[in-house]
């Protein structure tokens, strides 16, 4: 008898669990708490918030993918980056949203000006607080826009800090011309690991440096460093 009552007791508290997460309002998001942290004149916190209260109210805290939240927002709104979402139970959900963080401003040939992160997202135009970001003219095989992705190469020279970049053009036979500092002009090639590439153009550059001699080309494209001063 007493086992049957344990057993009664087990399969009410089940019971109980079952009707609190899939069935009654106790875990259901009822309140979004949003934040935008360290807002420039790109945050729309305003849309960005209304869209994730939109898309969170009435999830059920336990089992629901909020995770779809943080992909819809960053689809949708491309200068949002990093998406947190904190469940804070029973009924509160708590989103912070960063922007992407711009590494440089790069022009198109048509003479627009765009914002692009570590990640190769252009994703907007030029704004007042982006003024003293580095400037780079990029000159691809596909035209610059918002939404457009540039190659990890890309970025790769865009990061680089010495010699620092200035222009970035892709040439034929899968070759990339790079005008530096100091009116230095590199020749990579696509078909070759740019990383060694550029460990052996700095290589160049400190030697010549050391000799005072003034680089004008460096060509990588083959097996040794063709170099013009």
């Amino acid at each position: 008898m007493k086992r049957v009552g344990i057993v009664f007791l087990f399969s009410c508290f089940l019971a109980t669990i079952f009707y609190l997460i899939f069935k009654s309002d106790f875990l259901v998001v009822k309140k979004v708490e949003c934040q935008v942290k360290e807002k420039t004149s790109l945050a729309d916190e305003k849309r960005w918030c209304e869209q994730a209260e939109r898309l969170l109210w009435g999830k059920r805290m336990v089992y629901s993918n909020l995770t779809t939240v943080v992909v819809n927002l960053e689809h949708k709104f491309l200068p949002v980056g990093d998406v947190i979402i904190t469940k804070k139970y029973p009924q509160t959900v708590l989103v912070q949203i960063a922007e992407r963080k711009p590494i440089a401003k790069v022009w198109s040939s048509s003479g627009r000006e765009f914002l692009v992160d570590e990640e190769g997202m252009i994703f907007s135009e030029t704004t007042p607080e982006t003024q003293d970001l580095k400037k780079i003219i990029l000159e691809l095989e596909t035209p610059l826009s918002v939404g457009h992705v540039v190659g990890e190469d890309t970025i790769l020279l865009i990061l680089l800090e010495d010699p620092q970049i200035k222009s970035i053009k892709h040439t034929g036979q899968k070759g990339i011309e790079v005008q530096a500092e100091e009116n230095l002009t590199i020749l990579f090639s696509r078909e070759k690991n740019l990383e060694a590439q550029i460990r052996a153009l700095q290589m160049v550059v400190k030697k010549y440096r050391i000799e005072g001699k003034q680089l004008k080309q460096v060509d990588l494209r083959y097996e040794q460093a063709v170099v013009k001063y």
